[in-house]
């Protein structure tokens, strides 16, 4: 009787429980997904359109360009995912947080907005401006070389070179003391004596240039998108919260309901289980050890095919891994190296402007020449056009045509030694770019640090200066590319420990049969704790996104592999001395196979191996130059 009572309780039990369960595992409507998901769209939009819009700011202002159309659509759609996300009939049930959340992001995107808005329009005005004023320079250099006004021409040039410079950035110069050049030459009294007018355009343009940039500067101050972008961040898991409690209790109630379901059927059917399990697992052994044995052979060739093809994928990633913290280390100097171009460039075109000028005065003496030629040959008062085109010949002489002779010689030369300038420092980077698979090669040292110094110009002159001493070396058997690596990775990461100004000593030396390359700076120094952690991989010491921490140990790897050896001394307060020694003639490394390839590392050895040996340089991260700055 007790038992029977025991089991209808249980009974009702059950089936309470599972009515319960049975409402609790309703489906969520569809509305409320698709309402969900556009929330979570528009804040995920809203977060890369800020990012968008503080990117193309800093870029635009960095550049001296107006801003692009992309900037104008972030603009829209942030105020488009602000009403999506405001609107009452997107949200699942009242949330006090979240109302909070909205009304702080709401408050804080109007005035960053506002702000961001009155940047697009000084910007785009400091960019009408500078455009104006490039497209005026060419005109007053060449209308004051054309009234022999040589000083005030050249001082119109430089200006606008400085004043360019000072826009994008670059410059050396203040604004006030641009200001300063600029009244100058406006108020030039041999420029107003001989041709009043001729560089008012010009001056106008770059006060314009210097006003504009000043005001964008200070509202671009002004644009900070972290406080907004925290919000959203919150926002967004208060969301997501809201809809794991929805989405949990149908799932939990759907889980519950499964679970007693199996129960139920497991406790009908488990008697029968016990009876065939022991019959059916003694079947499945026999059939699985059978299997095994014959395709034990096929298993161990196809295991060993796979583990050669995953050898040959690993030993190819490393070398386009390498190859990819390359072009890494060039890219953070592509704004030095474009300057380093446009410079020459600005040469080139303003001496060619200058040149169709002089070759105007050249052809039109020969036409006096010419006139005098036919003049003598028909013999039709021959004497009468000698005498005139002679008075005009010495007319043109008298005018300075030498002098602008001997200037276009002059032009040509520069203009030569401008392409000249180009040419090397494309080669430099073709050869740093190169995609490295061979170790053969003969090397001077010497040569490839002077063609590094040319690459990484841009970046040093802002920070160190650098001294060269160079010895008599002989030429390495090396790697050409792979050793311009590292030089480009260490002189960086001198410069980058250099916090205002500084000194970069270069030496080189032959001792013995190696040659010795040390790389000094007046740094900061690296603290003894870090010394002996600085090589290996994934250590850094800087923020979170700014560094990998595979620096120092690609370059440690690239000269052992050479056969040579890294030598690091540096004391805290004084600076870094980083020394490589590199045989004259290496020994073929270990991990260098015959067909040029340099090979990953041996499966077998496993994890630590391949940590050791296929250490990658991220060029600015972990290395001596960086660890001393942090």
């Amino acid at each position: 009787m007790l038992r029977a009572a025991v089991a209808v309780l249980a009974t009702l039990l059950l089936i309470a429980v599972l009515s319960i369960l049975i409402v609790e595992s309703r489906a969520v409507k569809e509305d409320y997904y698709i309402a969900h998901a556009g929330r979570v769209r528009a804040i995920e939009t809203s977060r890369n359109d800020l990012n968008t819009i503080v990117h193309d700011a800093r870029i635009a202002f960095q550049d001296g360009r107006a801003l692009s159309s992309s900037t104008d659509l972030a603009f829209l759609q942030l105020r488009e995912n602000n009403v999506l996300l405001q609107a009452v009939e997107t949200r699942s049930r009242k949330n006090v947080t979240v109302d909070a959340l909205l009304q702080t992001y709401d408050a804080n995107l109007g005035g960053f907005i506002s702000n961001g808005e009155a940047f697009a329009a000084q910007q785009n005005a400091f960019a009408e401006a500078l455009r104006i004023m490039q497209e005026e320079s060419p005109l007053a250099v060449k209308q004051l070389r054309r009234y022999n006004l040589r000083l005030q021409s050249q001082n119109t040039f430089s200006l606008a070179i400085d004043t360019i410079e000072f826009a994008t950035g670059n410059g050396g110069q203040s604004s006030e003391q641009l200001a300063v050049r600029i009244e100058a030459l406006r108020n030039d009294s041999t420029i107003d004596s001989q041709m009043p007018g001729a560089v008012d355009a010009f001056v106008a343009a770059a006060s314009d240039v210097l006003a504009q940039r000043t005001s964008a500067a200070e509202t671009l101050q002004a644009i900070d998108s972290d406080q907004i972008d925290d919000t959203l961040w919150a926002l967004y898991g208060q969301i997501l919260a809201d809809n794991r409690r929805t989405v949990s209790r149908s799932e939990m109630a759907r889980l519950l309901l499964s679970v007693c379901t199996v129960l139920l059927l497991f406790g009908a059917g488990y008697a029968m289980f016990r009876l065939q399990n022991s019959y059916r697992a003694l079947n499945l052994s026999n059939r699985n050890l059978e299997s095994v044995n014959n395709t034990l052979e096929d298993r161990v060739e196809d295991r060993t095919q796979k583990l050669s093809l995953a050898y040959d994928d690993l030993k190819e990633s490393q070398v386009q891994l390498v190859q990819a913290e390359k072009m890494s280390s060039l890219g953070e100097l592509v704004a030095g190296i474009s300057h380093e171009i446009n410079t020459p460039l600005w040469y080139l075109i303003n001496n060619s402007t200058i040149l169709q000028e002089r070759m105007e005065l050249v052809s039109e003496f020969i036409t006096i020449s010419e006139v005098m030629i036919k003049g003598v040959k028909s013999g039709a008062d021959a004497k009468k056009i000698v005498s005139t085109g002679l008075i005009d010949m010495n007319r043109m002489l008298k005018d300075g045509m030498r002098d602008d002779i001997d200037e276009a010689r002059d032009l040509i030369k520069d203009s030569i030694d401008g392409l000249e300038e180009l040419t090397e420092l494309a080669q430099g980077l073709k050869d740093f770019s190169r995609l490295d698979r061979a170790r053969h090669g003969e090397f001077n040292v010497n040569d490839g640090l002077d063609k590094t110094l040319l690459i990484a110009k841009n970046r040093l002159k802002s920070k160190a200066t650098v001294h060269k001493y160079y010895g008599n070396v002989p030429t390495v058997h090396c790697s050409p590319s792979q050793i311009n690596q590292i030089f480009l990775n260490l002189l960086t990461n001198a410069a980058d420990a250099i916090e205002d100004s500084g000194d970069i000593v270069i030496r080189t030396m032959e001792d013995g049969n190696n040659v010795r390359i040390s790389i000094a700076d007046t740094g900061s120094g690296i603290p003894p704790e870090i010394l002996s952690k600085i090589r290996d991989p994934f250590f850094t010491t800087k923020e979170v996104g700014k560094g990998t921490g595979l620096g120092l140990s690609i370059v440690d790897q690239i000269i052992r592999s050479h056969g040579g050896d890294l030598l690091i001394e540096s004391e805290p307060g004084k600076g870094t001395t980083v020394t490589i020694v590199l045989p004259v003639v290496a020994e073929t490394p270990v991990n260098e196979t015959d067909d040029g390839n340099t090979a990953a590392i041996d499966p077998i050895v496993g994890e630590k191996q391949l940590l050791r040996e296929s250490r990658v340089d991220d060029g600015s991260d972990n290395d001596v130059s960086d660890v001393a700055s942090n």
